[in-house]
């Protein structure tokens, strides 16, 4: 298998044939892309997982935990994480990986239920796991559209796709913990300071939570591994759409474009928690009250009732691929 996630291709093919999880509830079927999972009582629970040596693993594995419930309309309220770290760990990369976890729990309106470690040879390096959860309203955790593309429906017209936040943002921050000295040989100091703030421009829970308000059969997706292109293709495929948008329209922070050249990486294709797409038919209201929220929005394109996914940059167009690896698992390998 190829570094990072499993493609969409060898889920089918290796996975789907061997789950026997046949159900008539449609938020509760698993998906090569669905992280979340359905409990009868209410309950919706989201699992992730961020690795690294440089202390801050614990912080961005509860933010994608916690996004991925507030995109599907779920205020997180708990966080249990647990911890996979390489023989030789310190004490310090405890504290701080319980620090950074516990400190995206404030950001993010959710508590630590539980917090477990373990030291073994069964990693090289530290992998932290966070499951949230949260109780849904009235047992509504999906927009309705959501959940008619999930049942094979297609969905109405006359959909905007919005982008919120900051494509590659989380992969810029993560680079830049975990490779600040040789940044520093490439650029000035105020750059890295201004560069370190950014984890102020990651979009909480409940920000995103203001789009519920303004349009109900929203579909939000978290923007994850193999970066925003990735997530494109996974929206496109949960509510069975095409779709045409403008490459020039995409929310990118000068900073990480500048990294990003440092080390030759696509911005596009790398994670981003805290940032967001969405599918929504009232654009101009969501926006305003993501802007009245203090997180940014940009309409990206539209939903088209056609099979190719288009993305244009002035004359060029071209056609969406299937997602490939996620640049931070690339630069990781190489460095």
């Amino acid at each position: 298998m190829r570094i990072g996630k499993i493609t969409q291709t060898a889920w089918q093919r290796y996975v789907r044939k061997q789950l026997h999880t046949e159900t008539d509830d449609a938020m509760s079927g698993a998906s090569p892309w669905e992280s979340c999972s359905f409990l009868e009582n209410g309950c919706l629970r989201a699992d992730a997982h961020a690795s690294g040596d440089d202390g801050r693993a614990g912080y961005y594995a509860v933010y994608h935990a916690a996004g991925e419930l507030a995109a599907r309309n779920v205020q997180p309220r708990s966080v249990s994480v647990r911890v996979l770290f390489p023989p030789g760990s310190s004490d310090e990369m405890l504290s701080e990986t319980a620090a950074g976890a516990d400190c995206a729990c404030r950001e993010t309106g959710a508590r630590i239920t539980a917090f477990q470690g373990e030291v073994t040879g069964a990693v090289a390096h530290t992998v932290v796991f966070a499951s949230a959860a949260g109780i849904m309203e009235d047992n509504k955790g999906h927009g309705e559209a959501d959940q008619a593309g999930r049942s094979g429906k297609k969905i109405p017209l006359h959909r905007e796709i919005v982008q919120c936040g900051y494509a590659g943002l989380e992969g810029t921050l993560r680079i830049l913990d975990a490779a600040q000295p040789e940044l520093e040989t490439r650029f000035v100091s105020t750059f890295i300071e201004q560069a370190k703030i950014l984890t102020n421009a990651m979009v909480r829970p409940d920000q995103i939570l203001k789009v519920y308000r303004s349009d109900k059969e929203a579909v939000v997706r978290q923007i994850g591994s193999g970066g925003i292109l990735a997530s494109l293709w996974e929206l496109a495929e949960t509510v069975r759409t095409g779709f045409e948008i403008e490459m020039p329209q995409i929310n990118l922070k000068q900073e990480t474009v500048e990294i990003c050249e440092f080390y030759r990486l696509n911005p596009y294709l790398m994670t981003s928690a805290g940032s967001y797409l969405i599918l929504t038919s009232q654009a101009e209201s969501v926006i305003r009250a993501l802007e009245e929220a203090g997180a940014p929005a940009v309409r990206l394109g539209e939903a088209r009732d056609q099979n190719a996914r288009v993305i244009r940059n002035g004359e060029e167009i071209r056609y969406l691929d299937r997602p490939a690896p996620d640049e931070l698992e690339r630069w990781r390998t190489e460095h």
